[in-house]
């Protein structure tokens, strides 16, 4: 297996914290990782309807190539966006077949995978897994855990 590192971070939490004050830091920063090696993946919940006129309506919005092109500014990538099916009774088996399969993707084991993430459930599942997790909260913002990874990786 590849010992590349993978940092998994959902897009609406993304889209929070680049949007803020901090903003333009948190792209700086996850940049910085990229530069150092880091594979990054934004997650995101799948549509329950894939559709063009929907993709139209949405371009306005930010969104993932808003947060390629930031990340591309900087100096970084984003390597792409993997999108979880929902569904109400197997939501946590999804999370965990959606882990499993990015994980496979980029030829990473779980302990050489960051996820950074404010839900509680996700990173439940990607405990269960191994994947190492960083909780957003009010106290530890997405910058101030990025940093952390980046002084950890070296």
């Amino acid at each position: 297996m590849n010992h590349q590192p993978l940092l998994l971070i959902s897009r609406k939490d993304l889209l929070d914290a680049t949007s803020g004050q901090e903003g333009d830091r948190v792209v700086r920063t996850l940049a910085s990782l990229t530069r150092k090696g880091f594979h990054f993946v934004a997650t995101a919940s799948q549509p329950n309807e894939w559709s063009k006129s929907k993709a139209v309506s949405k371009r306005s919005r930010p969104g993932p190539k808003r947060i390629r092109d930031r990340l591309a500014e900087a100096g970084g990538i984003l390597d792409g966006v993997y999108y979880i099916p929902q569904s109400l009774l197997t939501q946590r088996t999804r999370r965990e077949e959606a882990l499993k399969d990015i994980l496979e993707r980029f030829g990473t084991i779980a302990s050489d995978c960051f996820l950074v993430s404010s839900n509680r459930n996700f990173i439940k599942s990607a405990k269960g897994l191994g994947i190492n997790t960083r909780k957003i909260t009010d106290e530890q913002d997405m910058d101030s855990l990025l940093v952390g990874l980046r002084k950890e990786s070296g």
